[in-house]
């Protein structure tokens, strides 16, 4: 038996490994993610009742009503400005592996 081996280009290697790449950034969250019900309140009316309901859903450890509401505390989005609060809320939903939260962190922690 006679073994044939063709040797891979490093152009063949790195469009495989840059497909595989995107390929796998691409794939969609699955239901039980945290980012699945995780909102962008820029684009959702705020209102007291929501606000309020975030802040329970928060306190009782929901990463993402952490996420949405210190991104709210952030921006000043239905609720008054406070970076402290934001952070807070940032970290306690990041240590719950929300990796929105984890990103934002970083963001405003290098920002300082």
């Amino acid at each position: 038996m006679t073994a044939y081996y063709q040797r891979i280009s490093p152009l063949s290697l790195a469009i495989v490994v840059t497909t595989v790449a995107l390929l796998t950034a691409c794939t969609e969250k699955t239901a039980d993610s945290n980012q699945a019900k995780t909102i962008v309140p820029a684009v959702v009316t705020v209102t007291e009742d929501k606000v309020a309901q975030l802040q329970r859903e928060a306190q009782a450890g929901d990463p993402d009503a952490q996420y949405n509401l210190a991104y709210m505390y952030e921006n000043g989005k239905g609720v008054p400005k406070n970076e402290a609060k934001a952070l807070k809320l940032y970290q306690q939903a990041a240590d719950q592996g929300h990796s929105a939260a984890q990103n934002n962190l970083d963001v405003m922690s290098s920002s300082k």
